[in-house]
Order: structure tokens, then C-alpha cells, then sequence
């Protein structure tokens, strides 16, 4: 909740104020006590109170749950930014009124006058309590970064504990916890508006740190959902005055009646910031879109064990409803937004497309320079390598290529030795280079191992060294296999590399002529060997300086085509983001990896 609060836009929260009101209050509050009675009246196994806590428990809703199936799209941009707003406070509405529901149960007790009194205390004192220590904690981070002490161990850390601290000083004073922490986020994000690009360092640190916590945490409520589902069911299926069925039935009465509650009030009690051509389409959208999840199962968990020292017989049917709730909530959107969706806009390609297309422009600009070939190959090497990643090549397919390139190499150097221009023991030792060669391509776990342990062995019997025999071994093969038969070849009065290059020549010539759309990525992985062996033996001296000024040149080159297309209309900006972010993202990889390019 804090993480989301702190990246919403505060300028829509302040525009939304009306339809936050309207979502998160008083739809919740009214679907709690529609639904509620009329849970207690279909399922009187429920009482009135339990009812209204079961409601409680399903009202908080998660856009995040949705933006996975529906992402967002211009057209209904609008009602994907309420449902953004709306869920950081409709959680906080179902937090209290479950706590309210529950202490009623608990008591057997019910004031009107007091439970409004208390659910005011709660929801106004937690924003007033979340902003006042939101500002507080803001100030503290402003005035480190002012005196230059921007570290992100510490800002970070800071605002890891801040969440916490807030949601523990809220609720020993009785107010909401949950909206001390939402008021808190939106005061931490007026902070990183105010900071931009100071701190640049720091804030992406933030970024990623929240990114991989937001992920575990979420995660692992539903990892407790599926190891206490077991149990769940079990008790469920042991108590004979409860059916699963019945429970099941519950669920989809609760999830039919909240939505077409939320679709008839999302139609005629929410304000739209612009007009729009398809109301109706808006309504249905924000009705599907309110699905549960975390918080949900949160709530659903926090059912206490033990009432009045007794064991809380209907626990295990309020949490097996609202699983039944979670699931249609998850299930329905999954098939029914994508229909509701079709007629926006599409990116003519997708982003894996753009992707494709930006690093070919660079390999591109790349190849076309004649100067430096070495530090070249390097950069457009490691290019080639991205399209690897996104799509690996096949094994066997693999396998194929290079026994091709390999038998044409052979036969390269076997026609040196028939004309005589090598020697007889030249050609041996490179049949031997070759044969290594097979096995070193491979790069299989137990084939890496054996290769360093018959590398360190004779390379320890070359030069009588125990400590040279240990550097081989900790020494990739790829790069192991060069220096070896290079010192082989000199010891024994002879050069490799003119050798090497007339086998390369005849390989890359193969593979060059088997390339084709379909297979270019296994292509790539072969060929990026037979550069490497090459560099490695007849160029094994690259100037760093230069690597670096052809990487600037091929991320510069991205950022052109990114700017020209979107400047032409080809490109959205959307698309534009995520290709920008990737460049950066490379450029940061590239810094702090340079010495690795240059192995």
C-alpha cells in the first residue's frame, strides 16, 4: 500500500477526490450492508455480524490483480486512473469496517452512533496521523540529501522502515494504520517530484528494491493461501452443519450482487474527468476491475482463531467463501476484459519488435565502420548476445551449425597442408586444437569441469608450475583454449594464427551463407565463438577506451531511432518508455561489467 501510494499521481488524486469518496466510502459501506443482509438471509449459518465482516473482507480491491490482464490503454485511461485511486483507500474502508464487524461479533453489541464515531476517528485520524509523520520523515531525507549524504543504504533503509513505523504508531492510538501508510506514500511521492533528477542513483535504487519486495510479499500471501487451503477444506468438509457447497453458493451470491452493485454505481455515481464516447463500456470495465486480492486474503487470514476462548468454529467457512469470491473476482476479468478491450488501440508491433529493431540498428551502424575491427566485434558481439537471451537457440540445432562450420575448416587447413604451405606436425597439433575445440563449444557443466582440470594439468607440466596449473583452472575454457595451444604451437617452433585465420575465414564463411531469418540466433551463438577464438589469438590486445566510445555509439544510435520514431508516429510513448528504460538499463549493465567485455 505504501509503495503504491507513493508512485500514484497526486495531481489525479487530488482531481478523483469526489469519485475516491464515492468508491472507497460509501460504495464500500453500502455493499457491506446490501450484501451483508442478504448473505444473512440466503445462508442463515452466517450471522448478521459475520456477514458483515465477510463483506468487509471482499470489498478492498486490487488494480494491480487486473493491470496483468488488461493493461492499460489509452481509451480507457480515465477509468483505469479511478481504480488506481479508488484502491488505496477502499482498503483501509474494508480494514475498519472489518475490525468494527468483528468487535461486534466478539461483544454481541452494536451502536450506530459509536461505530460511526469510531469509523471516523479511525479513517480521518489515520490520514491526518500518515500525512503529519509523512512530512516529518520527508524532512529528515531532504535534509540528509541536502548535506550530501544521499547514500541509498540509507535513504533506502529509511523508507523501508518508514511503513512500518507508521502502521504501528497509528494503530496503538486507535486510528488506521493502513491509511497512515497511504497518506505517508503520497507525501513520499510530493518528495520524489520535488527531487527529479537529484538523487538519480537513489531513486532507482528505491525503485528496484520496492519492485523485488512488493513481489515477494504479494507472493507470499498467496503461498499462505495454498498451504492453508488443505486445512481449510478439510474443516469445512469435517463440519456437517456447514455443506461446501452451500459456502460455494455464498461466494458467487456475494461476487454476482457486488458487481452488479458496482456496475450500476460506476454508470450513474462516478464522475468522468473527460467525456467519453462508451460510458457503459467504462462501467463494465471498473465493475470487472474490481478484483481481490492481497489485502483480501490478508483480512480473510486475520479471522481470529479463538472467540472467548473457544475456537472459532466458522473461520474455516468465512475463509473458504472468500477464496470462492477471490478466485471468480480473478477468473472473470481474465476472460472477460480482453473482449471488452479488443476495439482500443493496438501497437502495430510489440515491444519484443521495437526491441529487435533498435539493436539491429546499432549492429548495423556498427558494421558499416571499417575502423578498430576488434573492439568492433566486441560491441556487436555482445548486441547479438541480447537476441539470444530473448530467444535461445536450439541445442541440436546448435550442434548442427557448428559441425558444419567445423568440417569446413578442417578441410581449409587439410587443403594448406596438401599444398605446403603448413607442416605435418602443424597440421596434427591443429587437428588436436580442433579436437579440443568440439568439446569446448559444447558448454555443458561436466564437459567445462573436465576441460580446466586437463587445461591445468598440462598447463602446469608446460611451465612446471603448481600455481599456473591453479590460474588455468579457475580460467574459462573459451578463453583457456586460445592461450593453451598458442604457447603449444610456439614451444613446438610454430604459429597458430595464421592458421587459425584461414579455418575462421572458412567458417564464418558457412555460416554466413547458412543464415537466414529462421535460424539467425543459433547462427549467432556459433559465430560469436569463432570471433572470439579469432580476437583471442590474433588481436588478444583491445584498446578499452575504444570499446567504450563504439558502446556509446551504439546506445546513441538507439536513442535515434526511439526519437525518430516517435517523432514520425510509429512509435506510442508507451512503447517509447519501455525501449528508453531498456537502453538505460543496458548503459548501467555496461558500466559496471566493463572489464568483462574485455576478457
Amino acid at each position: 500500500m505504501y509503495n503504491e501510494s507513493k508512485n500514484v499521481s497526486r495531481y489525479w488524486v487530488g482531481r478523483g477526490i469526489v469519485n475516491i469518496f464515492s468508491l472507497a466510502i460509501v460504495l464500500v459501506v453500502l455493499t457491506i450492508l446490501v450484501v451483508g443482509t442478504g448473505v444473512h438471509w440466503l445462508f442463515p449459518i452466517f450471522p448478521l455480524s459475520l456477514a458483515f465482516a465477510l463483506c468487509a473482507v471482499v470489498t478492498p480491491t486490487d488494480a494491480s490483480a487486473v493491470s496483468a490482464i488488461a493493461p492499460e490503454s489509452e481509451e480507457y485511461r480515465v477509468p483505469q486512473t479511478i481504480l488506481q485511486n479508488e484502491s488505496l483507500f477502499n482498503d483501509a474502508s474494508g480494514i475498519v469496517a472489518f475490525d468494527l464487524a468483528i468487535a461486534t461479533y466478539v461483544s454481541g453489541k452494536f451502536a450506530l452512533g459509536t461505530a460511526l464515531l469510531d469509523f471516523g476517528k479511525e479513517f480521518l485520524g489515520g490520514l491526518l496521523l500518515g500525512a503529519l509523520l509523512g512530512l516529518a520523515i520527508a524532512w529528515v531525507r531532504q535534509l540528509l540529501i541536502r548535506w550530501g549524504d544521499n547514500s541509498p543504504l540509507v535513504l533506502v533503509t529509511i523508507e523501508l522502515v518508514t511503513p512500518f513505523v507508521l502502521y504501528y504508531v497509528a494503530d496503538r492510538i486507535g486510528f488506521s494504520g493502513i491509511l497512515a501508510v497511504v497518506a505517508a506514500g503520497l507525501i513520499q511521492g510530493g518528495e520524489r517530484e520535488h527531487l527529479r533528477m537529484t538523487s538519480s542513483r537513489m531513486q532507482m535504487v528505491s525503485a528496484n528494491v520496492w519492485e523485488v519486495i512488493n513481489g515477494i510479499l504479494s507472493s507470499l500471501v498467496f503461498v499462505l493461501l495454498g498451504i492453508s487451503l488443505p486445512r481449510v477444506f478439510h474443516a469445512v468438509w469435517q463440519n456437517e452443519q456447514v455443506l461446501w457447497w452451500q459456502l460455494t453458493l455464498a461466494g458467487i451470491f456475494i461476487y454476482s450482487l457486488k458487481f452488479v452493485m458496482r456496475l450500476v454505481w460506476s454508470r450513474y455515481f462516478v464522475w468522468m474527468y473527460a467525456p467519453s464516447k462508451h460510458r457503459w463500456s467504462d462501467s463494465w470495465l471498473m465493475a470487472l476491475s474490481g478484483a481481490n486480492g492481497t489485502i483480501t486474503l490478508a483480512l480473510a487470514f486475520s479471522l481470529p482463531l479463538l472467540i472467548k476462548g473457544q475456537p472459532f468454529a466458522l473461520r474455516g467457512s468465512l475463509i473458504f467463501t472468500a477464496t470462492v469470491v477471490i478466485l471468480l473476482s480473478l477468473l472473470v476479468p481474465t476472460f472477460a476484459l480482453p473482449h471488452l478491450l479488443k476495439a482500443g488501440p493496438t501497437e502495430t508491433e510489440s515491444i519484443m519488435a521495437w526491441h529487435h529493431r533498435m539493436r539491429l540498428a546499432a549492429i548495423e551502424d556498427l558494421e558499416g565502420q571499417t575502423a578498430h575491427p576488434s573492439e568492433r566485434q566486441i560491441v556487436i558481439d555482445a548486441l547479438l548476445q541480447q537476441f539470444q537471451w530473448q530467444q535461445a537457440p536450439r541445442r541440436r540445432q546448435q550442434r548442427s551449425f557448428f559441425r558444419q562450420a567445423d568440417q569446413v575448416e578442417e578441410k581449409a587447413v587439410k587443403a594448406l597442408y596438401d599444398n605446403g604451405k603448413i607442416t605435418e606436425q602443424a597440421w596434427s597439433h591443429y587437428r588436436r586444437f580442433l579436437k579440443y575445440s568440439r568439446f569446448t563449444i559444447d558448454q555443458r557443466w561436466w564437459k567445462n569441469l573436465i576441460l580446466r582440470l586437463w587445461f591445468g594439468v598440462h598447463m602446469g607440466q608446460m611451465y612446471h608450475d603448481i600455481q599456473k596449473a591453479q590460474d588455468t583452472f579457475m580460467t574459462s575454457p573459451l578463453v583457456m583454449e586460445q592461450i593453451y595451444w598458442q604457447q603449444w604451437f610456439e614451444k613446438h617452433g610454430e604459429d597458430i594464427r595464421p592458421i587459425e585465420a584461414v579455418g575462421n575465414q572458412a567458417a564464418s564463411a558457412k555460416l554466413s551463407a547458412l543464415k537466414n531469418v529462421e535460424n539467425r540466433t543459433a547462427i549467432d551463438v556459433v559465430q560469436r565463438y569463432y570471433n572470439e577464438r579469432y580476437r583471442q589469438l590474433n588481436a588478444p590486445e583491445v584498446d578499452p577506451s575504444i570499446v567504450y566510445q563504439l558502446f556509446l555509439a551504439a546506445f546513441h544510435t538507439e536513442y535515434e531511432l526511439v526519437q525518430a520514431k516517435l517523432a514520425s508516429g510509429e512509435m506510442s510513448p508507451a512503447v517509447a518508455d519501455d525501449l528508453q528504460e531498456q537502453i538505460i538499463y543496458d548503459e548501467m549493465s555496461y558500466l559496471q561489467n566493463r572489464t568483462a567485455f574485455l576478457a
